[in-house]
């Protein structure tokens, strides 16, 4: 399992651990509180310079201060590419959409299908051009049948898409506003960086004790989150902490949307935890936030 020797703290939203003389098997993350806006998603281009920013953020940190590793693996939060759709509408569509989403299930799905090709392609040349892999967030798919799911995609450090999953148990507002259709957690699988396994869940999946028995013992458990409630700490104690203490997984990574976008306004932490409580925690109301870990493993 994973083990922290040493932290060093290297400013405001930033966590560094050395890696023990034992063993040079490091995993380095970096993680990004997201900040969304109208401005980011008027164009694949505006999206892409927004990633590409941060990318270069966390890769000048993973440099100076995490031993100068690269960056393994990049994490983005739920919801990170869902609102690219909005750059197909006009600013009068984008204003009857926010005004009322659930009576426009039409117009939702013709921007889901136009810009599912746009959120593949960015995120596919983003990661094939920094040569990690990164976990995009979530983003709302069209289904074969028609059906709204928001789905977590990575990509590997040769572009292609090579894990997803559903999220399994909406909010309220995914549920009135898309009707969206559930994933199942028995189609929850693990994937591998670096011979490092990661498990990940969807913001309100985290709340569920069933991942405690259903997710298997791994290195890492990652919660991408997007969370429009006003937040809480009690509230955030709820998920990945509780979740944590009574799987087999030791380590976890809460990584939350932050901005305001189409009247909801998104605030949390990005949190690093173990076993034993919070290790480490952003401000939950600042934008693009960064967290930088390197976890070796015995």
């Amino acid at each position: 399992m994973l083990f922290l020797i040493i932290f060093v703290f290297a400013g405001p939203g930033e966590l560094f651990s050395r890696a023990s003389a034992e063993s040079d098997r490091v995993l380095t993350v970096g993680v990004v509180q997201f900040a969304v806006s109208e401005e980011i998603y008027s164009s694949s281009d505006s999206f892409r310079n927004a990633v590409n920013t941060a990318l270069d953020r966390l890769e000048a940190e993973a440099a100076a201060t995490a031993d100068g590793r690269p960056l393994d693996l990049a994490v983005f939060p739920e919801y990170t590419s869902a609102f690219l759709g909005l750059s197909y509408l006009s600013s009068e569509e984008i204003q009857i959409l926010a005004a009322d989403p659930a009576g426009n299930h039409g117009l939702i799905k013709q921007v889901l299908r136009k810009a599912e090709p746009d959120i593949l392609a960015v995120w596919s040349e983003i990661s094939r051009d920094r040569g990690y892999a990164i976990l995009a967030g979530s983003t709302l798919i069209i289904d074969p049948d028609g059906r709204i799911r928001n789905r977590a995609l990575l990509f590997s450090p040769r572009g292609k898409l090579v894990w997803t999953q559903d999220k399994v148990f909406p909010g309220a507002p995914e549920l009135s506003l898309l009707n969206l259709q559930t994933g199942r957690v028995s189609d929850a699988s693990s994937f591998e960086i670096s011979g490092f396994r990661i498990v990940t869940t969807i913001c309100r999946d985290t709340y569920n004790p069933i991942w405690e028995q259903s997710l298997p013992d791994v290195d890492l458990w990652i919660d991408i989150k997007a969370n429009e409630l006003p937040y809480t700490r009690e509230y955030y104690s709820q998920a990945l902490p509780a979740r944590l203490l009574r799987s087999p997984i030791d380590v976890g990574l809460t990584v939350s949307l932050a901005g305001e976008l189409l009247g909801f306004r998104f605030t949390g932490p990005t949190e690093f935890m173990n076993d034993a409580g919070i290790i480490y925690s952003t401000n939950p109301y600042l934008n693009n936030e960064l967290m930088v870990i390197s976890l070796p493993i015995k």
